[in-house]
């Protein structure tokens, strides 16, 4: 008798050699953990969905909570890598790479992926998962120094004033865009304050970057 479609995939995903299971299983786990949130996920459901044991997923994690941190921080890296060797690939200035940062950070932030997660961190992960929050964190804090790294970039090399505070520069534009993503688009509050993605983007960003830029030169008097 031939098996079903699910059944061989089932039986392909068993025969996963042991290096590419914690993967998979980190990966069933970060689907479902955003489906349906942090109570509602269960190991077992993790081993169902990644076609492999209950038993299995205890070999590699120690428990539910230890799974959903190190898929969390795995998935931060990913995404912190991939952005890393785009900037470097894009070449230009610190200003370019700096926009092309926050452009990229903005487009993912008004997904719906993005706003699921965002809900999940607020209502579940923050007070019942510390370390699973402590991982996504973790992640952030990355990006607001990417963002403090391209400024003191700028910096050294006359593209912004020195005495600029890159460190705080990077939070408040970073978290501005997310609060502003979670908020206006997520939660809304754009049916009460109607006001464009692109218009917010732009504006947060020209006011970051005029507050970024030298004062003019004044001419020397004779």
């Amino acid at each position: 008798m031939a098996q079903s479609p699910a059944a061989q995939s089932v039986d392909r995903r068993w025969k996963r050699r042991p290096d590419e299971r914690p993967p998979a299983l980190m990966a069933s786990a970060s689907k479902l953990l955003t489906r349906d949130g942090y109570r509602r996920v269960r190991v077992e459901d993790v081993a169902e969905d990644a076609g492999v044991s209950k038993a299995t997923v205890y070999h590699y994690f120690t428990s539910k909570d230890d799974l959903l941190t190190r898929a969390v921080a795995s998935r931060m890296a990913e995404k912190h890598a991939a952005i890393e060797q785009r900037l470097a690939m894009a070449g230009g200035s610190a200003s370019d790479r700096l926009q092309l940062f926050l452009r990229e950070f903005w487009t993912i932030s008004l997904t719906m992926h993005a706003g699921q997660w965002q809900r999940l961190l607020v209502s579940e992960i923050v007070t019942e998962a510390p370390d699973v929050f402590a991982a996504w964190a973790r992640g952030l804090v990355q990006r607001w120094r990417l963002v403090q790294q391209l400024i003191e970039e700028g910096q050294r090399a006359g593209e912004f004033r020195r005495d600029a505070d890159a460190a705080v520069a990077a939070r408040m534009i970073v978290s501005g865009l997310s609060h502003q993503a979670l908020f206006h688009v997520h939660f809304g509050l754009r049916r009460f304050a109607a006001c464009s993605t692109d218009r917010l983007f732009d504006a947060a960003v020209e006011q970051l970057l005029y507050g970024l830029r030298p004062a003019p030169r004044r001419p020397k008097r004779r």
